[in-house]
């Protein structure tokens, strides 16, 4: 990569801003000035010297997911760069493209990952010149850059690169849209360039853009409107409700659960390689699940996708995905080594990607907002049926799991409170305290950012109560509560590892479907 003056890399990694959006991810206590500074030169340096593909398998480049994600936890500057010294041993040297990309050029290496040095240094010279929204619609939520016009020649089909390789181009977008991080933002826009367009039945784009977009840069963002994205908010308090038919993303699971279409068996997915089976889901049952995804986001059509409706739609996917990896996982729990909780690499993806959503929508204009979360749902539906289509047996996971999951201690050491302590039986009265700190020092990148996610959900809906669910037609939903997340945060835990704690570090499931 041509090397960049200093003060061209500071314009790109400014000091963190808070998110976009109050239904955003808070930032824990414990963020300094020396954290901050720690996190912007680790930044810095990976985005010069290293490739967003470690490999020629296209592997990801994870460095600043971990250190966004322990930096939001509260990590201190010694600790990230700890954490980013475990990456820059096997990150593969940054190298100039073929050839640059200019506004002619633009359509023509679509997918090709030896021109991201390229794409990175387009959409770096974009974002100096306009507006991020201007740039996500111009890019990603046009027909142009969808279904292609005079100049791109085949389908560009923008957002599905977006959606890419379990969602990565998306999450590595929106670390840098959380924080105010451009550079962050450049690096996840080139890296959906040169991704492949992934399932494109999914995203169904002739059906997602067939209006083209009225010019970007006259489209209001979905911002306009982020008073009522506060809690609390409601329409009566300034937006009127919708009166177009509702229907619930577990409603959407449920039926997905109940038709035999989308079995393994029926498939044909057993013994397949992983992303083999969602490209197989994606040829065979793609567009079904587009249909479900379509009709799930029918409320917001036209001028439906108001913010209270969008917030409402991002808790709805943030529950299903949490289900889908907690529950799921647990009830597939033979298929993992220990026997007691399968922690799917792939659907946990799911879950780290939710986290991102209110930074994106932010972002955009309320149609583009509407696009980006009906795409993901589908996306999320073909990765869960590509996955197995794990059961949900929510009433036994509720039963069987704990919501005061607690570190493993040396039976010889039992914590003995001072005498006028309170509750002095309970050793974790908060037990979301030690899974923080248990997982800002373990080195697995994708650790810290399910864990950020989940709790994320805790923060956000943990008041959510049993029977809030009761009426999606979901087998189980009426015992479905904010305790959910925690549940799953523990199960994780125990599956990767207390290492704080003296544990040896566990290992994500990739069970064959």
């Amino acid at each position: 990569m041509a090397s960049l003056k200093p003060e061209d890399v500071d314009a790109f990694f400014p000091f963190p801003t808070a998110a976009p959006s109050p239904k955003g991810p808070a930032r824990l206590p414990g963020v300094t000035h020396e954290s901050s500074v720690a996190l912007l030169k680790t930044l810095k340096d990976d985005h010069i010297r290293f490739h967003a593909f470690f490999n020629d398998r296209g592997f990801h480049n994870h460095a600043s997911h971990h250190l966004v994600a322990i930096y939001a936890l509260g990590a201190p500057g010694p600790l990230i760069e700890a954490a980013y010294a475990t990456h820059t041993s096997y990150l593969l040297p940054s190298f100039e493209s073929p050839q640059p990309i200019d506004g002619k050029t633009f359509w023509l290496h679509l997918g090709k990952r030896e021109y991201y040095d390229s794409y990175l240094k387009y959409f770096r010279g974009r974002l100096l010149e306009k507006d991020i929204t201007e740039v996500l619609e111009q890019y990603f939520f046009t027909s142009t850059a969808n279904i292609g016009g005079p100049d791109t020649g085949v389908e560009p089909n923008m957002l599905a690169r977006l959606h890419a390789v379990l969602v990565h181009p998306l999450i590595h977008a929106g670390g840098g849209l959380e924080f105010g991080l451009l550079g962050l933002v450049a690096e996840g826009l080139a890296q959906a360039a040169v991704h492949s367009a992934q399932g494109t039945n999914l995203v169904r784009s002739a059906s997602l853009f067939q209006h083209p977009h009225a010019d970007p840069s006259g489209i209001a963002r979905l911002t306009a409107l982020l008073p009522s994205l506060s809690l609390g908010k409601s329409a009566a308090n300034g937006e009127a409700a919708s009166d177009k038919p509702s229907v619930h993303a577990l409603s959407i699971l449920g039926r997905v659960l109940a038709d035999d279409k989308y079995s393994p068996d029926t498939l044909g997915l057993t013994n397949l390689a992983e992303v083999t089976t969602f490209d197989l889901v994606d040829k065979t049952v793609g567009g079904a699940l587009a249909d479900l995804a379509a009709e799930w986001a029918a409320e917001l059509a036209g001028d439906g996708a108001t913010s209270a409706a969008v917030e409402r739609k991002i808790e709805e996917l943030t529950w299903t995905n949490a289900l889908i990896y907690g529950v799921g996982g647990w009830a597939v729990r033979d298929r993992s080594p220990t026997k007691k909780f399968t922690a799917n690499f792939f659907n946990m993806h799911l879950v780290t990607s939710s986290l991102f959503l209110p930074s994106f929508v932010a972002y955009l204009s309320p149609r583009s907002a509407a696009i980006l979360l009906e795409s993901y749902f589908a996306i999320s539906l073909g990765w869960y049926v590509a996955q197995g289509r794990y059961p949900l047996p929510i009433r036994d996971f509720y039963a069987q799991t704990t919501a005061k999951p607690t570190p493993p201690r040396p039976a010889s050491a039992p914590p003995d409170p001072a005498a006028g302590t309170l509750v002095p039986a309970d050793p974790e009265p908060n037990p979301w305290l030690p899974i923080v700190q248990t997982t800002i020092v373990h080195p697995g990148e994708h650790v810290c950012k399910l864990q950020r996610a989940l709790l994320h959900g805790a923060t956000v809906y943990g008041t959510r109560a049993p029977g809030h669910f009761a009426d999606t037609g979901l087998d189980g939903a009426d015992v479905l509560d904010g305790t959910l997340f925690i549940r799953a945060a523990g199960l994780t835990a125990d599956r990767l590892g207390w290492m704080k704690e003296g544990q040896e570090a566990g290992e994500w499931d990739r069970p064959a479907v």
